[in-house]
């Protein structure tokens, strides 16, 4: 009876775990409520485990606000199962977004690997408002570049801090955002009023 207990117990932490509701940052919505953006060279890379780093980097160029030159993040890889473990190489590009924590410090609040792209995990990918998952440098910094010019007076948000309205936009199952965001249950993604669907 114990046994049989603890296995209930098991699958259900197991189920609860699973069947997460997730909600992803999109790339206009990052742009907009980060205090700072940039590109960013690795210049150390410790590689902890098969999936994991601890990275250190030096700017490569400022995209908005006031960002520091020299700054250090953890960054893991989502492996696919039989995947060969990821690299991050020194030269390696990353576009990094900064918010304000509640001391007033810069914090990472979401790193994109652009020389490498991320094959998944939402907190390291580029997914835009339409639910599209950018893997090319050029087109990822075309869209950031792009919406900070055309809207450079946006209200920022603190690092870790998420509006009320997170769960206004549903990502669709047929969408490519969906295999990134996907833990077991629905999923949002944060995105601009502007470019909110109007129903």
């Amino acid at each position: 009876m114990k046994t049989a207990l603890t296995i209930l117990l098991f699958l259900a932490a197991t189920y609860s775990v699973r069947s997460e509701i997730m909600v992803g940052p999109s790339l206009e919505w990052l742009t907009d409520t980060s205090s700072a953006v940039g590109v960013f060279a690795v210049t150390k890379s410790n590689h902890k485990t098969d999936s994991e780093f601890e990275l250190i980097f030096r700017l490569h160029k400022s995209i908005k606000g006031s960002v520091p030159q020299v700054t250090a993040s953890s960054y893991s890889v989502r492996l696919p199962k039989d995947t060969k473990p990821p690299t991050v190489d020194n030269g390696d590009r990353f576009l990094m977004f900064f918010k304000v924590d509640e001391k007033a410090s810069l914090q990472v609040a979401h790193l994109i690997n652009l020389t490498k792209s991320q094959n998944g995990g939402m907190d390291s990918v580029a997914i835009t408002s339409k639910f599209k998952v950018l893997t090319e440098e050029a087109e990822i910094l075309k869209l950031v570049e792009q919406r900070f010019k055309a809207f450079p007076n946006t209200t920022t948000t603190k690092w870790r801090e998420y509006p009320n309205s997170r769960f206004d936009v549903e990502v669709p199952t047929d969408s490519p955002a969906y295999v990134f965001l996907y833990g077991g249950s629905a999923c949002y993604l944060l995105v601009p009023d502007d470019l909110k669907t109007k129903k």
